[in-house]
């Protein structure tokens, strides 16, 4: 049965070079898709809100949590990048992405939605994603494209990896982040590479 993904990202700077980047990844059957974006959808206080996990009180992180975990069609892929340099952000995200990309291919996922950016930061994703075909990494077949989040044409189904990545991002280190993510646990799929 085909699959889908939506991903997102979160960041833990640090001025050290001991910050991670942390990629997640909410697969869906495709049969259960329309099921669970109507319950991502439930999340917001209202028809026009926006959910995201850096703006929410604890409050909220913990019911947000709690009603991820209990959309158990979503299995969270996870790639957290260890010892990322503050200014080298973007090689981050491509050697997390190039991890994850690999792993939802090897899982046979066909089709992945990333949070878009600016243009030029998509095309960066776009030009990254080519060599990662051209490599072989990842299959021709996966299609990947860029969605809003929020707005008319906003897929709430990007809030569940917005939510995921933050409470893993979190818990890094953090005994009260780790008690937030335990929710989660049962559902994630972590790989952790170094960005050195």
């Amino acid at each position: 049965m085909s699959s889908a993904a939506w991903l997102d990202e979160s960041m833990r700077q640090r001025p050290d070079h001991s910050g991670i980047y942390v990629l997640a990844a909410a697969v869906i059957q495709a049969a259960a898709v329309e099921t669970v974006r109507f319950e991502a959808a439930r999340l917001a206080p209202t028809p026009r809100a926006r959910v995201h996990y850096r703006d929410a009180t604890d409050d909220e992180r913990r019911k947000m949590i709690q009603a991820v975990a209990s959309m158990t069609a979503a299995v969270h892929v996870v790639v957290m990048g260890s010892g990322m340099d503050n200014s080298r952000q973007e090689r981050a995200r491509r050697l997390c992405m190039e991890q994850m990309l690999w792993q939802l291919d090897q899982a046979g996922v066909e089709h992945a939605s990333i949070e878009t950016r600016t243009a030029s930061l998509n095309a960066k994703d776009t030009a990254a994603i080519a060599q990662f075909k051209r490599r072989r990494i990842i299959s021709g077949r996966m299609r990947v494209d860029f969605v809003r989040p929020h707005g008319p044409l906003g897929d709430p189904l990007l809030w569940l990896p917005d939510i995921v990545a933050g409470a893993v991002s979190s818990a890094h280190g953090s005994p009260h982040g780790e008690q937030l993510l335990a929710p989660l646990k049962p559902t994630l799929r972590t790989y952790e590479i170094g960005l050195h």
